[in-house]
């Protein structure tokens, strides 16, 4: 005989509530429901440091997030151009 009882469960859930550029602290606060067209606009970056390497040192992680504006910007100072790749497969 197998006996089973009903068991409520509380499930917590990381959500996004909001996304800020740090170079110019645009902020962008998700929506609830739908919406989230606006967050093609902010792109996360995360830079690791190798052994030796001065900045960032060691094994440390930097973190940031650009909006596409300051992004285009960035990339605009760059000496040598970044590759632009269309990867969207059309």
């Amino acid at each position: 005989m197998t006996e089973v009882k009903l068991v409520k469960k509380e499930i917590v859930e990381q959500q996004l509530v909001a996304i800020t550029c740090n170079c110019c602290a645009t902020r962008f606060e998700v929506p609830e429901s739908g919406g989230y067209e606006e967050l093609a606009n902010f792109h996360s970056f995360e830079v690791e440091g190798d052994y030796g390497s001065e900045y960032p040192q060691d094994l440390d992680r930097i973190s940031f997030t650009l909006c596409s504006d300051c992004l285009q910007a960035f990339t605009a100072t760059f000496k040598v151009k970044p590759t632009i790749e269309d990867c969207s497969g059309l």
